[in-house]
């Protein structure tokens, strides 16, 4: 069973509304030999605009998403057909690479919080410090893992090299691997 973490930084949602984002984010749970939990975050800005934030922790892969809207429940509608439309992409391509070799989702790597977002002003000084469990990994994965995320890169230790790379979209479309050189 999916574990639901519903984090409101307003306290302003209801039971109600907390049981509706429960069985919308359940239902992610189809796409998954073993998820663990999704938190979800809500925020509401001061023109009442609700900012929702999911990242689900399933397979040792991380997926995240987020949506902003009016309404609550469209925003949360949103984030999941969001994340549901990127996990079919991705079954997708993960079949067409590997069709009949049985090879599934990468496993192993979870983002672990480190430390909490410190808030600074925007001359320059780091805002946000986060630490990630690192399994060596193939390029290959480090591209499904990335497309599982809402991110413009992705920092992995490569498998072969054993060195720490980072891959990348470009704006053009396709991935980039920035590496070290020797």
């Amino acid at each position: 069973m999916l574990e639901v973490l519903v984090r409101n930084a307003h306290g302003n949602l209801t039971e109600t509304n907390k049981e509706y984002a429960s069985k919308k984010l359940g239902k992610l749970d189809r796409y998954f030999h073993a998820a663990n939990r999704v938190e979800l975050a809500h925020t509401q800005d001061k023109r009442g605009e609700h900012k929702i934030d999911v990242t689900v922790y399933a397979d040792g892969v991380m997926l995240h998403g987020n949506e902003r809207d009016s309404d609550l429940n469209a925003a949360i509608d949103k984030v999941v057909d969001k994340l549901e439309a990127r996990l079919r992409r991705l079954k997708s391509k993960i079949i067409k690479r590997h069709r009949g070799h049985g090879i599934q989702i990468p496993m192993g790597l979870e983002e672990i919080p480190h430390a909490e977002a410190q808030m600074a002003d925007d001359s320059g000084h780091i805002a946000e410090h986060r630490s990630y469990s690192m399994k060596p990994m193939s390029i290959e994965e480090a591209s499904l893992q990335l497309e599982l995320m809402d991110h413009e890169f992705f920092v992995f230790r490569n498998v072969i090299s054993d060195e720490v790379e980072v891959i990348y979209r470009r704006e053009k479309g396709g991935f980039g691997v920035m590496s070290p050189a020797s």
